[in-house]
């Protein structure tokens, strides 16, 4: 599986990506990545493990995005099952220095697309804390749908957040 944009790959991690791989375990906004920097090896291996399955209905897939021109990464993507939800999710995170510049529309964009073409399933389903403002931008340009808002356990953090629910609709 290979996705691509006009900047962007978005690909299955492999093995060689370790050192790559591991600067997205430094994301302050992502804590269940942060909380396997200690094992980022086994933690890069349980994803191309995943990729055996390629589940996003009861499992998950996380793709990473790659600069095209330079050939290194700038985040990560996928799809998968929501903790709370039990619906597939896009989820997506950016490294600081490649956030504001279009890279996370581009990419879950594509892996929207992606989703629906794959998977037999009506809707795919967004989540964005209610302060992520550039979050709930993302969804908003890839044409997800506000729902309403929720508050929801985020269960890595045992943390209780309200957080804007979203839904991109098979046309």
């Amino acid at each position: 599986m290979l996705l691509e944009t006009s900047r962007l790959l978005i690909r299955p991690f492999v093995t060689s990506d370790l050192t790559e791989f591991e600067k997205l375990l430094d994301i302050p906004e992502v804590p269940g990545w942060q909380m396997q920097k200690s094992n980022s090896e086994g933690f890069l291996n349980w994803h191309i493990a995943n990729y055996s399955h390629m589940d996003i209905i009861n499992g998950i897939v996380c793709f990473g995005i790659f600069d095209k021109l330079h050939r290194n990464v700038v985040g990560a993507v996928g799809a998968g099952e929501h903790d709370d939800l039990h619906e597939p999710e896009i989820c997506y995170n950016l490294l600081p220095e490649a956030r504001g510049k279009g890279y996370a529309i581009e990419a879950a964009m594509a892996v929207t697309e992606w989703a629906m073409a794959n998977y037999k399933m009506d809707y795919i389903i967004g989540t964005a804390t209610v302060d992520n403002i550039p979050s709930q931008r993302v969804l908003e340009n890839c044409n997800y749908q506000f729902i309403d808002e929720r508050i929801l356990l985020i269960h890595i953090t045992n943390e209780k957040h309200k957080i804007k629910y979203y839904r991109f609709y098979r046309e």
